[in-house]
């Protein structure tokens, strides 16, 4: 029985919509700013290109989720650690995983490993990984080229944008006070489906923010 390319359809669209978004913002911007508008098309449209490729080519992972790092300590610092209640959220978020990440992939910031860490603790095979945050594509490309099941920790702004790149539009909007959201993209036909989980904030997030 001859098995249809996983993602091919959900690529296809993926190009189409492309296609339509660049001759908008391309009619809509005038002629002096169009070379660095153009240089952003081009590299979507690569990414896009290659994980169409991918998908079509490739066995890819039948779950994958992601994750917003657990709340961090408010300071001035750029690079805060989790706050006591984020670690606590980080333990309650490893509880929902599945006991067979293979990898769990995260950010230089101490938020984003520090989540991963605490998750590591009830992962004894996973790999901890980490990944450049502002070039998602390279990451996308590796989760779709593996078939088994990988956690990535991001970033208010870059959880949604690397599930756009693995197949799903619109992806969910995600505020700065949205913490312990769980995100799994489960295989489905020719495609995922997005099915979200929310922790049950722990004890000491409650009395934290009195």
């Amino acid at each position: 029985m001859r098995r249809e390319p996983f993602f091919s359809a959900v690529a296809g669209r993926a190009e189409l919509d492309l296609a339509c978004s660049v001759g908008s913002l391309l009619r809509s911007r005038s002629s002096h700013r169009r070379p660095t508008l153009l240089k952003i098309v081009a590299a979507s449209a690569v990414a896009i290109l290659t994980a169409s490729w991918l998908l079509t080519a490739n066995a890819a992972p039948a779950e994958i989720y992601l994750v917003r790092h657990a709340e961090k300590l408010k300071s001035a610092d750029q690079d805060p650690p989790l706050s006591p209640c984020g670690l606590a959220q980080a333990e309650a978020m490893a509880a929902l995983l599945p006991a067979s990440l293979s990898d769990i992939y995260h950010t230089d910031y101490q938020r984003t490993r520090q989540t991963a860490q605490q998750v590591k603790r009830t992962q004894s095979a996973a790999t901890l990984r980490s990944y450049n945050a502002a070039d998602l594509a390279p990451l996308a490309t590796t989760i779709l080229q593996q078939d088994n099941t990988v956690l990535v920790v991001g970033h208010s702004n870059t959880t949604p944008a690397l599930i756009q790149l693995l197949g799903l539009s619109p992806a969910p909007a995600i505020s700065e006070h949205d913490y312990g959201v769980l995100y799994q993209l489960k295989q489905s036909g020719p495609g995922y489906v997005l099915q979200t989980y929310r922790i049950k904030q722990p004890g000491l997030c409650a009395a934290s923010a009195q």
